[in-house]
């Protein structure tokens, strides 16, 4: 067995984009505990953390050849991070919004969840249409910028460009609702 502690972490992910399992193994060693800390920091829940992480790097493995054409793997798994756990939010936020309450729920609880789902409703709302379509492809359906700029027929700097200005925007909107304190306080009520 080749000593996969003693490669960059550049040659790493080369080697995890030819498919191989040790390469992939060492490199989810490296940056375990930095996703860790960024889905506990916005959970507050070891277990949604944990699989937060699995869940990061079994998309990274799906997406092994993609990788071959990152340039900052950092960035790269970041965004991934990111992205997966706002996406956990939302399918929270629209399961809470679509489904009756339960009955043991406080109406306090209630009352938060639906002022939460409405502000990041309004906030993707808001955005011009361009960007809100771009946002909602990609949040929506997962796609990256490449395969939204294939389908709207744009090029992947201008769908680079709109998604930005759309987050943004979103995080503008958020931070003077204080979503961000509404946003903590659901996550502690879907560990609860």
């Amino acid at each position: 067995m080749l000593a996969y502690s003693s490669y960059d972490k550049a040659y790493l992910v080369t080697l995890v984009a030819a498919g191989d399992v040790n390469a992939f193994n060492e490199l989810f060693r490296l940056y375990w505990d930095n996703i860790y800390s960024i889905a506990f920091s916005i959970t507050r829940s070891k277990v949604v953390a944990e699989e937060i992480v699995q869940d990061v790097f079994l998309k990274v493995w799906l997406k092994r050849e993609q990788l071959a054409e990152v340039k900052n793997f950092d960035n790269y798994l970041f965004i991934i991070a990111r992205n997966h756990i706002y996406n956990q939010l939302r399918a929270k936020a629209v399961q809470f919004s679509e489904t009756d309450v339960e009955v043991s729920e406080t109406p306090e609880k209630q009352l938060y969840l639906k002022e939460t789902v409405q502000i990041i409703t309004e906030a993707v709302k808001r955005l011009p249409k361009q960007q809100r379509v771009i946002f909602e492809l990609s949040r929506n359906e997962g796609l990256d910028h490449a395969a939204i700029a294939n389908r709207l027929k744009l090029s992947r700097l201008t769908v680079k460009t709109h998604m930005n200005k759309a987050l943004h925007s979103i995080r503008g909107y958020l931070s003077r609702h204080n979503i961000m304190f509404l946003l903590f306080l659901c996550l502690l009520l879907f560990v609860l």
